[in-house]
């Protein structure tokens, strides 16, 4: 058995000494120029192989580049949107802090700016919490007023660092009210369950008009005279009755609000 294996050896040895030894001196060319013709498709069939697969990848790079961009600008667009909206934001609250700020100036109210920071979560009641509270100066019972100095509610309860501010539209809401007109009616504006307000108890002989503006009467220790409350919307009066009511049309949303003045007296 061995020396099956080593004269096999002795053979293939002798066998490419043989092809080496007549390949220098050129009597293997015939043979060799048939075998690259034969072997020069195959050859190009995996240089093309190779080219085409060095293309996928590097398309596939380029595609994976591309997605990672296209990611990249639409964060950037969410977060350009986010910033514009933000400032959209900040400029409108601008301009109402402003207006807020031109009326007291002219009034020459000491105030007390703050924030509403949350409505109460109660579906029969009309309030909100602003972030002042007593040891801003806050008291019970003080005006609270929105853009261009419209009175949108009271405090009603007071802590150290937030109050809750009881709304016009809540039904129990009162203030004392004059309306604008050449008899200087003097009436109450009730709350009518968060839906609007309305002027009540106004003598069946007072001349009131649609249109007929609002305004805090100053019978209110605590609230100043002349702040605008509403317009009034419709009359309903009744002959057999004493007083006739004034349904009224809020000058400002209130379900709108996000920041307002308290007026210190």
């Amino acid at each position: 058995m061995l020396e099956k294996i080593i004269k096999s050896a002795i053979y293939g040895l002798t066998a490419i000494l043989l092809a080496v030894f007549f390949h220098y001196i050129g009597w293997l060319r015939p043979v060799e120029n048939i075998f690259v013709t034969v072997l020069s498709p195959l050859q190009g069939l995996v240089s093309v192989g190779s080219r085409s697969t060095g293309g996928f990848y590097d398309s596939w790079l380029r595609k994976r580049d591309l997605l990672a961009e296209n990611q990249k600008l639409q964060n950037d667009l969410i977060k350009m949107s986010i910033d514009a909206s933000k400032l959209k934001a900040l400029e409108e609250e601008n301009v109402i802090l402003r207006k807020e700020l031109n009326f007291i100036d002219e009034k020459k109210y000491k105030f007390v700016a703050s924030k509403i920071i949350t409505g109460v979560s109660d579906p029969l009641s009309q309030s909100v919490i602003i972030n002042r509270g007593a040891r801003d100066g806050i008291e019970k019972g003080l005006a609270v007023i929105a853009e261009g100095g419209v009175l949108v509610g009271k405090v009603i309860e007071v802590n150290q660092d937030y109050s809750k501010v009881l709304l016009l539209s809540d039904n129990k809401s009162r203030v004392a009210a004059t309306i604008q007109n050449l008899d200087h009616t003097v009436g109450l504006v009730e709350g009518q369950y968060g839906l609007s307000f309305a002027m009540t108890n106004i003598p069946q002989n007072q001349d009131v008009k649609e249109g007929d503006l609002v305004v805090t009467s100053g019978l209110e220790g605590k609230i100043p005279k002349d702040l605008l409350i509403a317009k009034v919307e419709t009359i309903k009066a009744v002959e057999s009755e004493i007083f006739k009511t004034a349904l009224l049309t809020p000058i400002v949303v209130l379900d709108n609000l996000s920041n307002v003045i308290v007026i210190i007296p």
